[in-house]
């Protein structure tokens, strides 16, 4: 059996060592040293219709992917939409007006009949997971269905990774797949 060692690899490696591996259809296991590589390749597991056992060590994780069974998560587009928001600001030419105009999209996405599939959320954008307003508007979002994908990376670049209070923490793997599977995304 091959056995990955992805302990030290910046996100998403992990993913992207494990999704090459998946292509040979065996089982394989892999090592990683952050619960947020764990939640990233658990996630993998599921899309890619594998069984997995995870084994917490001292220091870190063990992942032991089953053979793919063939019932994939279907990567077609879905004709939804994703909002895309890389800045805790909406538009530019004042900070303030354009972080109420964050809030007040992420209020009206919850008022919405036509919601998003997906909110993703990188570089400053991260910073509206960890507030309390915008954090309640993105858990509502949850609530009704779609998906809230933060950066990891980003949030571990802010020092803010500890007070993120909505979404999934996530990675670049995952957040550009999901660009992909729908057919438009709105960058806000």
């Amino acid at each position: 059996m091959v056995n990955l060692d992805a302990m030290g690899k910046p996100c998403p490696m992990p993913v992207i060592m494990a999704k090459k591996e998946l292509t040979k259809g065996e089982p394989f296991t892999i090592t990683v040293d952050n619960e947020t590589a764990v939640g990233n390749l658990t996630r993998l597991a599921k899309a890619m219709g594998c069984s997995l056992d995870v084994t917490n060590g001292e220091g870190s994780f063990t992942l032991a992917f089953g053979a793919p069974t063939g019932k994939v998560a279907s990567a077609e587009k879905s004709g939804e939409y994703a909002v895309f928001m890389n800045k805790y600001t909406v538009g530019a030419g004042n900070d303030e007006l354009g972080h109420n105009l964050a809030k007040m999209m992420l209020y009206t996405l919850t008022q919405s009949d036509d919601k998003p599939a997906y909110v993703l959320l990188m570089n400053g954008g991260v910073k509206l997971a960890c507030e309390d307003e915008t954090a309640a508007h993105l858990n509502a979002l949850v609530d009704m269905g779609c998906n809230v994908l933060v950066c990891g990376t980003c949030l571990n670049y802010f020092g803010i990774a500890d007070q993120c209070k909505a979404g999934i923490v996530s990675n670049m793997y995952d957040i550009l797949t999901a660009m992909q599977q729908v057919s438009k995304v709105i960058t806000a």
